[in-house]
């Protein structure tokens, strides 16, 4: 093949070092490679190979990989097995060196990359492209370039498919795949790719297709580059086209996906010019003011956080599967928020930080967004908003230290001048601080976590800011004065700051006081607070020595100290008192003195919970608390007994030897066991000396005194108790114990052999548990060091030191660990256990077999218990396996003698090695079919890392510690395989036992089949117990408390350790891959097979778990078990054995075995002809199950091409990893098997098609046809020459079945072979072009763009006025045309018919296609479209239908059917008949949808017109009713959104020829042929340029009389205005310079012309007019009916992309016209959508230069409207809009708003009253905090002033009181004071004034105060507003009075959990002075 790679092997003239070595010498290892944090290889107690190695075998990997690239017709399946061995290198933490890494990100890009890759390949290779190049330091940048357009190309079919390239579903990809591959590449597309990108995707964007608008935009997130940007190419820099981004963000303003890619885009633009010093950078970094406002803008709509009643800023019309940020799938929009914030913060925005405006910088903007949020982080007013704003304050703190450690180390050179300082980290502080204390009381826990995950990321920027909050709030819960779910948050919160505060020098005296109030919460009664509890003394544990360290002084300094310090903090938590150095030490010291009681109360409170615990054992759930509880407790008791001094820990251990003397818990017995475990692993020689003769003691006494241990129940009985409980206690102990078993080896010998003789039941499971124990203390390699520090620290310290508190060990220098490395006596005695105990129970179980097999119920236990034994062992001896001596095990002499030798052929141990299936392979295929068949089948599985299901076959090992490895000959050595040998032929003889006398015994098969997985899979490790998953879920779950942003593995030692171990089982793990098969190991497979066909579903179930496992851990194990598998199947269907098919089935079923069956030429073929037999079983459940397997087989068998098809690139990348050998021959041996493969396979298919069709043929039941059907149409032959046209046929006949199901499918498969023939046609039948979509347009043009041309896109849309055109254009490939491209395809008019050319075979099955549809069939087809549908939700228009009948009408017009075109017109017409059948309407609709939809031939596409006008006439004069109208708009969505409207030109104006009829009474035939225009237009979009009439003769019937037909005219000029706007530029250049020019944020969009505004005039006009001409309380009038229409008009208009046209009319049109429709109460309706156009109205972003003109028309009717409703609703628009455009307000509109909301608390009327005070409130509590103090300031001397100024006399005497009263005195103060009338006399004017002005003042001082409900202190200045509302109008009559007392009693209510904090703020005056409001004291 000419594009193939294989040129890319020649020899290489000049010699070269080995590929990952080949460096210049200059470069050292420095150069090469990032260094690791952690040193894995150098912790490991053995020689390790050298770096020498590892990269031989690297250099072997990467040859592999080339070859498998080079070949021509590339398989896949060696591809997958280098890319797995490639990642397991990987992940053993190897250096792999900068250019090799470099040079495989590139080969992996192509891959990942390439066509003609099914989805689960390529998402391998994608994974593995991200492994490579994710981490910045290990990739070179310069020497690393991808091409952008590969990723487009692919993004672009996913989110504009065509409908040839749809046909062929192998070759798309999976979007969220790309999108992640995408957020790598880019960083390595060229520096000038921005510019390219945008002149490749802006001239799809489409203005009005919001869909297609947000799928642009989603690639243009993906691709676009934002962090590298060359100095001096300025046409380069973002600045460049960041106004033109701003420009079309604004096109979709009510998109919140849109905002989502957009704040993402921006954010990587912030992150991404911080390091480039020669960009711009500001106090709002990389942004302008006003970009920066619109960004916060943004951010406020994303955090969805309700204002009043205005719902959602967004709305849901927007399509989401194209997006581009998998990311941001959890987080939303807090992380993008987050980073640009974090980001675009520098020193400069400290500079003008007392600037009154929010948006001058990006700090004051955050402190703005906060400030308006800050209430909605309380506890009390949680929402759905409640987790945004937890994501977003977690995802920004965590991006703030990110940041400012990486800067701190130098990671990131960011420029000094842009640096993060210290001041302004102190002010990030202060500005989150008081919502995170808020946060992290939250109801939700998930918003709690995240709010203490941003304090933890607080506390460590600012301890001497959060630490005092933090211990001042922890003691008041610890000690009991708040709620109990506040004392469980502190838990929580100390837990995850214990690191930052046990090194903080004031923070760390108060540990031991901590340590203390958290005992209490050790409590059975509470387990959730115990869980917290017990996590939070493990935390503290993890940094601090419990040791005495006072040296005998006590602990009476630390308790004074502590106490004066908590008293300090109740007053002042803003900061620690002073303490000096040496005073925290002597602190620190004299607290340690308490340690020894603690220990002692720990101890106590963790056995009162033992005994008070319980029965986990019958918990439902893992996650129960008791068992969280249970699982708490070793891991908190591990870390805490590895910072115990050797003092404490005897105490402890005294303690605990004290209490399992003489306590029996039987509930508590695992739950001791682990502590004792515990106890063991830290000082296993103290603890053996003090409890083993203790336990060994108690259990023979319960043993020989009491009989334990006799029950053969596996339930412990209650005599067992006692023993369980020692025995359980003794096996933990020894499983930690070590090297200390030694001393104790003849004991522990002894009791192993005493219990196995002595135990039964469930006593005897523990006995197997000890032989397992001791046998892996023994063997295994783990470390043995759990301490606090090093041993050798520890040791020449003679204990801890002051010092070790807060000790942060450095992983790289300071860690030392001590292993437990088996030793030869070690060895020989766990031998010794092993081959004691294995020849004890074989021998058992040969006498069992040779005994009496009727003892059903003795027999079976026995043999449970010695299989128990076995299993056990095995496992325990599992690192003393050699793989590969296990795998060349011979057959013993006597093998004939034995059963099962029949299975295998030959007789000798050369012969057996392989089965005769691979006799005639040669070592060299066989290495590529293991490859092939193991790992093949997992990958697709998406399963490569468990530990259970690896399949690579490791060509190369790495030193684990292995015993043996250095001592084959060893007698050991010998004797453990010869002994597990044995114990494989006694698995064996036992299965052909029991199935020959006890079949149907499940215990016992069951109990068989566990040991015979444990024998497969535990072969050089123990598989079977999962270690490295637990300890890996263990270190992670133990780290999360640990983790901090931009620091690396800061944790402590014992979590240091973990990972050393854990690595050491990722090494063990490597080694244990598949191996291969030995005749013992295929015996054993057989018998478990034979098992999993048993007519017993527990025994099948089992032993299928077992094959599972086996056939994961042998190499071509799949390959030896299908046939037999599939032949079983057929046996047992032809025996009407259905259960063992039911057996046979599932077992095929298994996961990785199905996929090898389904795939391998040499058994689908086979499986599928096997399944389809089984379906015709006579039972139900065999049919479902093998339908089932069918269906999967289908979706596993899609065909393939032969070759993969990189890029003109790959070439080049491939050349960087071509090995400096000659490997020609390799290369063609790769060749000859690939092709020879991809002919088997084609071969085979071919082979089913054939069977399947005579099937089918001879077949008479539904189902069975069904399921041919499905495996005919599943796309087998689709990328075959020649396709037989029996299938054809077939097809086409059975799309005319009676059978509905068959109809169906045989639809589907005609409809994708028709797409298949066509589309080969079209390429010549070159399978690369069919593959990668290169179809030539069929009649396409290239229409060059005049870009000089002002007028060009004028006179574009103006040919779409009438029918004359000289080309027309497709949707499909002009999605859209905001930026035009040099040209744009289109059809040629008149379009030609095309000349298919066809190869001689896909000829005559066209040909007999078409002589297939005659006259009868279409009439037939016909027939069945009327049929009644069997189910309602099918009686709608079917789009594959209308498919169906376009591809027909093709081969009509191609001449090849035997039907003419009349004859389709005139059956098409009688299908309609009369028009009176709703089913002849919906089969009428689908067939004309098809015949408009056929595009052809031009000439076909005018008949077609002619043929339809008339039936559509019909249709729109008297053919629609409610049943039918829906199948027409279906119609015509189907033919108009793919046809230009000029093609169908009469069709068009025919729908477009309503005008409305106002003397019809028909209103649904008015609103119907309306809908019908509606659709067109919707679909049709901005090609649909004939509306002047129509709108026209709609603006003219606004107020028709009908409601149905005022919404449809309503609807469809909403639809028509919102296609309407458009804008266009000459090319992308010009664009940019445009947007640049206009200013920050682009050209102004949607600027109504002048047409737009006279419309909008006369509009109003007219309502105006109706509105005088409308008498009060009329219920129906033309003012009304057309208000309606407009309203509905208007909010179709809101609810789309366009809505910001309608913005400029807003302020002076539509507001004063909805105010007074508010005012027609007596019609619900008008009420319902004026509130609607509001909500929208408020929720639209308004541009800024509109927002002025806005707030003074608000203004302006609030001040001066007479009808008070009208200002009512003007205050709910305020309010929403102040919120919505807090960002794009200036202070003068402010200040504005605030004095007209102000001026409104003094209205009239009572309800305006009081909305304004609401308002006033909420615009308080979110306005900028500068702005906000002034603004309070003002408003409280206002207020104040006015209770002043406005006095009344609250006890005034009657108006009619004697003359005295007429002094001067009286006089002066009636002149100051209104007197308060009597019940019976008439207020004055003067009263009514001053209680008016009394009660603003109320309402105005009342809002400042509840604009804070939950700022604990209260701000300084509310103690006197409170102080003055009790002094000076809480006494006031009436609603003054009542306003008063309302107001002090929800401040006391909100403030009910920190009152007692609160009161410190109010002195006593003012305290006396609010209890004197009220009857009951409030304030106390």
């Amino acid at each position: 093949m000419e594009d193939s790679l294989v040129a890319a092997v020649a020899p290489i003239a000049a010699p070269t070092l080995p590929f990952s070595r080949g460096r210049s010498p200059s470069e050292s290892d420095s150069d090469i490679r990032n260094p690791r944090t952690f040193p894995y290889s150098a912790l490991l107690p053995f020689p390790v190979e050298s770096e020498d190695e590892r990269l031989k075998h690297l250099d072997h990997i990467v040859e592999s990989l080339y070859v498998s690239m080079a070949v021509e017709t590339t398989a896949i399946a060696p591809l997958l097995h280098w890319t797995r061995e490639l990642r397991s290198w990987l992940q053993l933490k190897f250096d792999m060196p900068i250019s090799t890494r470099t040079r495989l990100a590139a080969v992996y890009y192509e891959l990942s990359l390439a066509q003609g890759v099914a989805v689960s390949p390529s998402d391998t290779f994608s994974r593995m492209f991200l492994t490579l190049a994710q981490k910045r330091a290990f990739v070179d940048r310069s020497q690393l370039t991808l091409d952008w357009r590969l990723l487009f190309r692919e993004m672009k079919v996913i989110a504009f498919p065509d409908q040839l390239v749809g046909s062929m579903k192998h070759a798309e990809k999976d979007m969220s795949m790309l999108s992640k591959v995408a957020v790598i590449a880019r960083r390595f597309f060229a520096p000038g790719a921005v510019l390219e990108i945008l002149e490749e995707i802006l001239p799809l964007y489409n203005t009005s297709d919001p869909n297609s608008a947000q799928q642009v935009l989603s690639i243009f997130d993906a691709l676009i580059p934002t962090d590298f940007v060359y100095a001096g190419r300025e046409e380069w820099y973002p600045q460049q086209w960041l106004p033109s981004f701003f420009h079309i963000w604004a096109l979709n303003p009510r998109s919140q996906p849109y905002d989502l890619i957009a704040i993402d885009i921006l954010s990587r633009v912030a992150s991404g010019s911080l390091i480039e010093p020669h960009l711009p950078f500001s106090a709002t970094g990389v942004f302008t003011k006003e970009q920066t406002a619109v960004m916060f803008t943004s951010a406020l709509r994303l955090i969805e956080v309700p204002v009043g009643r205005s719902g959602s800023p967004y709305i849901s019309s927007y399509n989401n599967d194209y997006s581009s940020k998998p990311d941001n799938k959890k987080s939303g929009a807090a992380r993008p928020l987050a980073r640009w914030i974090a980001y675009s913060l520098s020193a400069y925005c400290l500079d003008d930080l007392s600037g009154s405006s929010d948006n001058s910088n990006t700090l004051r903007g955050l402190q703005g967004l906060i400030q308006s949020v800050e209430t909605f982080y309380h506890p009390s007013n949680s929402g759905v908003w409640t987790k945004h704003l937890s994501r977003f304050l977690q995802s920004l703190t965590d991006f703030f230290a990110l940041r400012w450690f990486r800067e701190q180390s130098g990671e990131l050179a960011t420029p000094l001048d842009r640096r993060l300082t210290p001041e302004l980290r102190r002010e990030f502080v202060l500005t989150l601080k008081d919502v995170t204390f808020m946060g992290i009381y939250s109801k939700s826990a998930t918003a709690a976590m995240h709010c203490q995950m941003a304090l933890q990321n607080l506390a460590i920027l600012e301890p001497d800011i959060i630490l005092p909050v933090v211990l001042a709030q922890s003691y008041a819960s610890l000690q009991g004065l708040v709620e109990t779910h506040r004392t469980i948050t502190s838990l929580k919160t100390l837990t995850l700051l214990s690191q930052i505060i046990v090194q903080h020098r004031h923070a760390r005296t108060h540990v031991s006081a901590l340590l203390g109030l958290a005992l209490p919460g050790i409590d059975a009664n509470d387990l959730t607070k115990t869980v917290q509890s017990l996590a939070f003394i493990q935390s503290i544990a993890s940094y601090v020595p419990f040791a005495d360290l006072s040296e005998g002084g006590g602990s009476g300094l630390a308790i004074e100290y502590i106490t004066g310090a908590i008293e300090s903090l109740e007053v002042d938590d803003s900061q620690f008192p002073e303490l000096y150095e040496e005073d925290a030490i002597a602190v620190i010291k004299s607290s340690t003195a308490t340690f020894g009681e603690f220990m002692l109360s720990l101890m106590g409170r963790i056995f009162s919970l033992l005994e008070n615990l319980p029965d986990t054992s019958s918990s439902n759930s893992r996650a129960a608390p008791e068992q969280n509880a249970v699982n708490m407790l070793p891991a908190t008791f591990t870390v805490v007994l590895g910072a115990l001094s050797d003092e404490l820990f005897d105490l402890v251990l005294d303690k605990f030897t004290a209490f399992v003397t003489h306590h029996v818990i039987p509930q508590a017995t695992d739950a001791i066991s682990n502590l004792l475990s515990c106890l063991c692993k830290i000082h296993p020689k103290r603890t053996f000396s003090k409890l083993f003769q203790v336990l060994v003691g108690n259990i023979r006494e319960e043993i020989d005194e009491n009989y334990a241990g006799q029950s053969k129940s596996q339930d412990v009985a209650p005599k067992d108790r006692s023993l369980v409980w020692y025995l359980s206690m003794f096996r933990k102990a020894v499983w930690t114990a070590g090297d200390v078993l030694l001393e104790y080896a003849d004991d522990i010998f002894d009791l192993i052999v005493y219990l196995r003789e002595n135990t039964h039941g469930a006593a005897s499971a523990h006995a197997s548990f000890l032989m397992h124990h001791t046998i892996y203390a023994l063997t295994n390699v783990y470390h043995s060091d759990s301490r606090l520090v090093n041993t050798e620290d520890f040791v020449a310290n003679k204990g801890f030191t002051v010092d070790d508190w807060g000790r942060q060990t450095d992983p790289s220098k300071g860690l030392k660990l001590h292993w437990h490395l088996p030793t030869e006596e070690q060895v020989s005695f766990a031998v010794k256990v092993y081959v004691n105990n294995a020849e004890y129970s074989i021998s058992e179980l040969e006498k069992l077999m040779k005994g009496d097999p009727k003892q059903q119920q003795k027999w079976s236990e026995e043999v449970t218990k010695q299989l128990n034994y076995l299993r056990m062992i095995i496992s325990g001896a599992a690192v003393l396996y050699d793989p590969a001596k296990i795998s060349s095990t011979g057959l013993p002499s006597d093998i004939s003698n034995r059963s099962g030798s029949e299975l295998l052929p030959g007789n000798g141990d050369a012969e057996m090695t392989d089965v005769s299936i691979d006799a005639n392979i040669s070592a060299q295929d066989s290495m590529e079919l293991d490859a092939e068949d193991d790992a093949d089948a997992e990958e697709d599985d998406g399963e490569e890392d468990d530990e259970e299901s690896s399949s690579i076959k490791k060509l190369f090992t790495y030193p684990t510690g292995y015993f043996f490895a250095e001592s084959k000959d060893d007698p050991l050595y010998e004797k453990v395989h010869h002994i597990h040998e044995r114990l494989g032929w006694l698995i064996h003889d036992l299965h052909s036992y029991l199935q020959q006398y006890k079949e149907d015994d499940v215990t016992a098969i069951g109990n068989l089949a566990s040991i015979t997985r444990v024998w497969f899979i535990d072969i050089g490790c123990e598989r079977s117990l999962k270690l490295l998953d637990t300890y890996v879920r263990s270190y992670i779950v133990d780290t999360r408390n640990f983790k901090i942003s931009g620091q690396r593995k800061q944790y402590p030692r014992y979590l240091l350790a973990r990972r050393a171990h854990i690595y050491y089982l990722q090494r063990v793990k490597h080694n244990s891959g598949p191996r291969s098969m030995s005749p013992l190991d295929k015996i054993l497979l057989l018998d478990l097979t034979q098992s999993s066909l048993s007519r017993y579903t527990d025994i099948r179930r089992q032993s299928q778990h077992a094959l599972e496992a086996a056939m994961r851990t042998l190499i071509k194990s799949r390959m030896f078990l299908a046939p037999k598998v599939i032949k079983d199947l057929n046996v047992a269907i032809s025996n009407q054995e259905y259960d063992r098919a039911k057996g046979a089935m599932y077992t095929l079923n298994l996961r990785g075995f199905n996929r090898f069956v389904s795939r391998d030429p040499r058994y689908f073929a086979d499986f599928a002809l096997a399944l389809l037999e089984a379906a015709k079983a006579d039972k139900l459940s065999i049919h479902e199950l093998s339908r089932s397997l069918l269906i999967s087989f289908v979706l596993a068998t899609r065909l393939t091409p032969k070759s993969i098809y990189y890029s003109d690139k790959a070439k080049e990348s491939l050349e960087q990893i071509r090995p400096d050998r000659d490997l020609s021959a390799r290369l063609e041996s790769a060749t000859t098997r690939n092709l020879k493969r991809a002919d088997d396979v084609q071969a085979k298919t071919i082979f089913l098609e054939s069977k399947l069709l005579g099937q089918y043929k001879i077949e008479s039941h539904w189902r069975i046809s069904f399921l041919i059907s499905t495996m005919l149409t599943s796309g087998l032959s689709l990328l075959r020459e020649g396709i037989p046209a029996e299938l054809g046929v077939i097809f086409f006949k059975g799309a005319i079945d009676n059978h509905p199901h068959l109809r169906f499918s045989f639809v589907q498969g005609a409809i994708r072979l028709f797409m298949s023939l066509i589309a080969k046609s079209v390429v010549g039948y070159d399978i690369k072009k069919l593959v990668q979509g290169d179809f030539a347009d069929l009649g396409s043009i290239e229409v060059p763009v005049d870009q000089g041309d002002p007028d060009f896109s004028a006179k574009f849309i103006k040919q779409f006025q009438k029918p004359e055109a000289e080309y027309f254009v497709k949707n499909l490939d002009r999605p859209g045309w905001l930026v035009w491209g040099k040209k744009f395809s289109a059809e040629v008019n008149p379009k030609p018919r095309f000349d298919f050319n066809f190869s001689d075979n896909d000829r005559e099955t066209m040909t007999t296609i078409g002589e297939t549809i005659n006259k009868a069939w279409f009439e037939r087809f016909c027939e069945i479209l009327i049929q009644e549908p069997s189910r309602t939700e099918q009686d709608v228009f079917r789009g594959i239908n209308a498919m169906f009948c376009s591809m027909i009408y093709s081969i009509v017009d191609e001449n090849l059917a035997k039907i003419s075109f009349d004859d389709v017109i005139e059956i098409i017409t009688e299908v309609y008949g009369d028009g009176k059948d709703k089913n002849h309407h919906r089969a009428a609709a689908e067939l004309v949808g098809g015949l408009l939809s056929e595009t052809s031939s031009r000439e076909f596409q005018l008949k077609a017109v002619d043929a339809v006008l008339p039936l559509l006439s019909r249709v729109m004069e008297d053919g629609l009713t409610p049943e039918t109208v829906g199948y027409w708009t279906g119609c015509i969505s189907f033919f108009s959104s793919s046809v230009d409207p000029r093609a169908i030109w009469p069709i068009v104006t025919k729908l477009a020829s309503v005008r409305i009829d106002p003397s019809s009474n028909a209103a649904f035939k008015e609103s119907s042929k309306i809908s019908l225009l509606r659709k067109l237009v919707s679909k049709e979009d901005w090609r649909f340029q004939i509306e002047e009439p129509i709108v026209q003769d709609f603006l003219d019937h606004l107020d028709h009389d009908y409601k149905g037909v005022r919404e449809e005219i309503g609807r469809t000029l909403g639809t028509i205005s919102r296609s309407r706007y458009s804008e266009s530029f000459a090319s992308v250049s010009v664009f940019l310079k445009k947007n640049r020019d206009a200013g920050p944020l682009g050209v102004k969009s949607f600027v109504a012309d002048t047409a737009q505004r006279e419309m909008m005039e006369k509009l109003f006009e007219q309502l105006a007019i109706w509105r005088k001409q409308r008498r009060p309380l009329q219920e129906t009038s033309s003012y009304t009916n057309g208000s309606k229409t407009v309203m509905i008009w208007f909010n179709t208009w809101l609810q789309s992309s366009s809505c910001s046209a309608l913005l400029p009319f807003f302020p002076k049109l539509i507001l004063p016209e909805l105010l007074n429709l508010l005012d027609i109460k007596e019609d619900a309706e008008v009420i319902s959508l004026a509130v609607a156009m509001f909500k929208h109205f408020g929720n639209v972003p308004w541009p800024p230069y509109l927002v002025k003109e806005m707030v003074d028309d608000v203004i302006t009717i609030a001040s001066t409207s007479g009808t008070w409703h009208q200002r009512l609703r003007v205050l709910a628009i305020a309010q929403v809009f102040y919120f919505r455009q807090l960002f794009q307000l200036s202070s003068q509109s402010r200040r504005k708003l605030f004095e007209c909301v102000s001026d409104l608390l003094q209205d009239p009327q009572l309800e305006v009253r009081d909305t304004a005070a609401t308002t006033l409130s909420g615009m308080i509590r979110c306005s900028p905090s500068v702005f906000r103090n002034v603004i309070i300031t003002k408003l409280q001397k206002k207020f104040t002033k006015m209770l002043q100024e406005n006095p009344i006399q609250v006890h005034p005497t009657r108006s009619s009181g004697s003359a005295s009263r007429s002094s001067s005195m009286h006089a002066l103060a009636s002149a100051a004071t209104s007197a308060v009338p009597s019940r019976t006399a008439t207020p004055t004017a003067e009263y009514n004034a001053a209680i008016l002005a009394r009660h603003a003042a109320v309402l105005g001082l009342s809002a400042l105060v509840q604009a804070f409900p939950y700022q604990s202190p209260p701000p300084k200045w509310m103690p006197s507003v409170l102080a003055t509302l009790a002094n000076k109008a809480a006494n006031d009559p009436g609603m003054v009075g009542r306003s008063v007392k309302t107001a002090l009693g929800e401040f006391k209510k909100t403030r009910q959990d920190t009152w007692h904090v609160d009161v410190k703020a109010f002195d006593q005056d003012q305290l006396e002075d609010l209890e004197g409001v009220l009857w009951r004291t409030y304030f106390a």
